[in-house]
């Protein structure tokens, strides 16, 4: 008991010195890249676990060094045949096992807490900071990381974070212990081993920014080998069918060998010399450090304990300056990888997804209608920008049903893309209701849309689970389970998807990425769903928002589809499909043309609206020669 009080009190101690210093101390001064680690990506629960953590190895590492104290005194004792001594140096060594022992179950026990804490949270503020950014940044070209790389991110400050508190901060705590122990034995002694520390340090420092700089074209080149072969594999059907194999089998050795040579430069070469010019160095200066304390002993200078308390904490700091070496190495790699996911994620994002006006359903909101005022787009950054739309002018009322048509790359899914605000025009507002989309609550909105993407893979969960998935949290708690397969099981029908065709029904695992439908039914999956959202609440406003939404069904598939997008969606359903295949928008109440922007001149608006494919195809030469292409004759 009074040995756990005095632990306790020693905590406490280091506790508060090491909360003052975090205080007092600003992190992004010593590294932007740490400070984003610690402040936004662990919550106080995380960072006070770690102070501890690091309070109790601390205190470990003080144990370290002071246990060869204890084995000096019984040394000692040995040499002169002194009870005493034998006594005192056993009794202290004992004393400090104990220590030891009950701080090593005592830093288990946070230690297992930090990492439970770190790992929990960590994906959560990962996640966070992600989503905050607008769609068009997840998805366009501009993104400097997709959701691999935020997989990435989380193993890195796990990697971090461990080196941090587990290895780094401990070392240079043995260190700091060693150095005050070999001072304590003689000044001397500790002029010299600071002196090799320093000079250690600013090696070891040097050496570990060439070799990064040197190894960055290597990762690189394993980089894209791997991306080489992911694709090569991906494509196995293609290159077989194509009878390549032995070509890209030599590819594959080729882009190997390349890498290995630059590989084998830094850690064949350059690595195995560096560690034999560290050993010479740790050689000279142990030498001349055992002979010293040689020489004191003999002159009796200084007694054989505190020799032994010399010898045992230099051979610690040596040990513990090459691992430093290459647990510093590896955390600035880490660090460096970090520096490209803090660039986007860290600034103020745009817009917050769960700010603005909540869209209620009330009495003038029963419907959807929308309007484009003035709205001007564009796609990329700086240099790379384009203007896609220009000057739109456009009214939906509720209800309607619109096609958009037009020659690909003209901007017809940049036009749905500003409905649900993947980006905000650079001119213009998008209206909704008679409100600027950017005073809505985009969570409170998208409650009400169906979006049908032109590309989606499934997710790996039940049939159920995917048409649930993009049902919000407000309406799924509003019905039994009953009623959510009954509703699942029509949405499903409406889509021309059979249950019956699934082993479990509704309750069908469907594997990974969907593997185990065929690409249709997986189109199918996604108009179902929609379907699904829009059926949670019988008094809600409704917009469906399709990007070819048949373009992996067959013909027959197509008519059943779309007889239910069109014909039987609920009453006051407000819905805009872009489509290529004109036969899948024949039947709209109106036709959006969009032309490319480099066809307009001042004059001719980009975006027109006409009454029927027959009116588009006498007025615009452009849909004609579209039309014809496909054989199509209104």
């Amino acid at each position: 008991m009074v040995i756990a009080k005095r632990l306790d009190l020693i905590f406490e101690i280091s506790q508060l010195t090491e909360g003052l210093m975090f205080k007092r101390f600003n992190l992004t001064r010593f590294d932007e890249n740490l400070a984003f680690v610690w402040y936004d990506l662990m919550n106080d629960r995380s960072r006070n676990l770690a102070l501890h953590a690091i309070a109790r190895v601390l205190m470990g590492s003080a144990l370290l060094i002071a246990s060869p104290y204890a084995i000096g005194f019984f040394i000692d004792g040995l040499t002169n045949q002194s009870f005493d001594m034998l006594l005192i140096g056993g009794l202290l060594f004992l004393g400090i096992e104990l220590c030891g022992a009950a701080l090593s179950w005592w830093s288990q026990q946070v230690r297992e807490y930090f990492f439970q804490s770190a790992v929990s949270y960590i994906p959560q503020a990962i996640t966070r900071l992600y989503y905050r950014r607008p769609l068009s940044w997840l998805s366009g070209g501009t993104s400097e990381i997709d959701g691999s790389g935020v997989d990435s991110l989380r193993e890195k400050v796990w990697n971090v974070m461990y080196s941090y508190v587990y290895q780094i901060i401990p070392g240079w705590g043995s260190i700091s212990f060693g150095l005050i122990a070999c001072t304590y034995a003689n000044l001397w002694v500790g002029l010299i081993v600071m002196l090799y520390i320093i000079v250690e340090r600013i090696i070891g420092n040097q050496e570990n920014r060439y070799m990064q700089a040197e190894m960055r074209p290597v990762i690189d080149m394993f980089k894209r080998w791997e991306r080489r072969m992911q694709a090569w594999w991906a494509s196995a059907d293609h290159i077989k069918s194509q009878g390549v194999e032995t070509k890209i089998t030599q590819y594959v050795h080729d882009d190997v060998q390349e890498a290995m040579r630059g590989d084998d430069a830094v850690w064949r070469v350059y690595f195995a010399r560096r560690i034999v010019y560290q050993r010479l160095r740790s050689i000279t200066v142990a030498a001349s450090l055992y002979s010293l304390v040689g020489y004191l002993v003999f002159n009796e200078r200084i007694s054989l304990t505190v020799a032994v308390l010399a010898f045992f904490s230099f051979e610690r700091i040596r040990s513990t300056l090459s691992d430093l070496n290459d647990q510093q190495r590896d955390v600035q790699s880490n660090l460096a990888s970090i520096a490209k996911y803090r660039r986007v994620l860290v600034p103020a994002a745009p817009y917050l997804y769960n700010v603005g006006e909540p869209f209620n359903v009330r009495g003038d909101q029963k419907t959807i209608t929308i309007a484009f005022d003035g709205v001007s787009h564009q796609v990329g950054e700086g240099e790379d920008s384009k203007c896609i739309l220009r000057d739109v002018n456009l009214a939906i009322a509720a209800g309607e049903k619109v096609g958009i048509v037009g020659p690909s790359g003209a901007g017809k899914s940049q036009l749905l893309s500003l409905l649900v605000r993947a980006a905000d025009p650079v001119e213009g507002k998008v209206l909704i209701n008679g409100t600027d989309l950017r005073d809505w609550s985009l969570e409170t909105l998208l409650r009400y849309y169906g979006v049908i993407m032109q590309k989606s893979e499934p997710f790996e969960d039940t049939v159920l689970g995917n048409l649930l998935f993009g049902v919000s949290h407000l309406d799924t708690d509003l019905l039994s389970v009953s009623e959510l397969e009954q509703k699942a099981e029509l949405a499903l029908r409406k889509a021309g998807l059979d249950v019956g065709t699934f082993p479990s029904g509704i309750h069908t695992n469907i594997g990974y990425k969907g593997l185990k439908l065929s690409g249709g039914q997986q189109q199918r999956l996604q108009i179902a769903a929609a379907h699904m959202k829009l059926s949670m609440t019988e008094d809600s406003p409704r917009l469906i928002i399709a990007d070819e939404p048949t373009a992996s069904l067959d013909s027959l598939s197509e008519l059943t589809v779309m007889q239910h997008l069109q014909d039987k969606l609920p009453h006051g359903t407000t819905m805009l499909m872009v489509a290529h295949r004109l036969s899948t928008v024949a039947n709209m109440d109106r036709i959006v043309f969009v032309r490319p922007l480099e066809t307009c001149d001042e004059h001719t608006p980009q975006v027109t609206a006409h009454a029927s494919l027959s009116e588009l195809y006498e007025a615009e030469a452009l849909f004609r020669e579209m039309a014809d292409a496909q054989g199509f004759r209104p």
